[in-house]
């Protein structure tokens, strides 16, 4: 897989390095497709399903953080490269939550761009061509979504989706119930809408694959196969 087999939805604002950054995305993409606006973006975003998200933004307000928040809740896959010439910008934090691939601070360098859409390169591949061992003969198929278990496929719904992408980008912490929460019901969730899920994800996979940290949240446990 190269870049030029992928779609880029390119975001940007008046202050953007667009006459820099639309012929790379050009040379190196199958298809560029672009917005000037959240409403573009998201039209796009919908229409398209692009594997890369550039995001060209001042960050002078709150509306590119709630696209990409919009798009992250139902869409853990797609890659998101960040630039800005904003020195004080007060979303950071925030946007480091959405487990953005490359945040890039102006002025603009093209070698550091390259490197980071060949960064989002990697992680697609990985996604796409690799099966993640749970243990106990249970694997995560990234492709098809699904898990295979003693061989045999099994289909996660869209939620169990969301689940178990959320916890294999996050091996190394507990994610918190709020942050399950966010990602898989925007907020809105019952704490027995919760746990059926948990219950739910064990029966497919096995019952020691999410430890529970009462009053925190969840992590994914591994077990070795012997």
């Amino acid at each position: 897989m190269n870049l030029n087999d992928l779609l880029v939805l390119y975001v940007y604002d008046k202050n953007s390095s667009f006459k820099e950054i639309l012929p790379i995305l050009e040379a190196n993409f199958k298809k560029v497709f672009i917005a000037q606006n959240i409403h573009e973006a998201q039209k796009n975003y919908k229409k398209y399903s692009p594997c890369i998200i550039v995001v060209d933004d001042s960050f002078e307000n709150k509306d590119m953080l709630l696209f990409l928040q919009k798009v992250r809740q139902g869409d853990l896959k797609t890659a998101f490269v960040v630039l800005t010439q904003n020195q004080a910008n007060s979303y950071v934090l925030e946007l480091m939550e959405l487990y953005i691939t490359k945040y890039i601070q102006k002025p603009f360098d093209e070698n550091k761009f390259l490197l980071a859409l060949n960064k989002c390169l990697e992680i697609i591949e990985s996604r796409i061509y690799s099966n993640v061992e749970l243990g106990n003969n249970v694997l995560f198929n990234f492709q098809n979504q699904s898990i295979i278990k003693d061989g045999k496929a099994i289909v996660l719904n869209k939620k169990e989706s969301i689940l178990i992408n959320l916890f294999i980008q996050n091996q190394n912490r507990v994610i918190s119930y709020e942050e399950l929460e966010y990602h898989i019901w925007d907020n809105e969730c019952t704490e027995a809408a919760l746990k059926s899920l948990i219950r739910d994800f064990r029966r497919k996979t096995y019952k020691d694959i999410l430890k529970n940290f009462s009053g925190l949240g969840y992590k994914l446990n591994l077990q070795k196969d012997l």
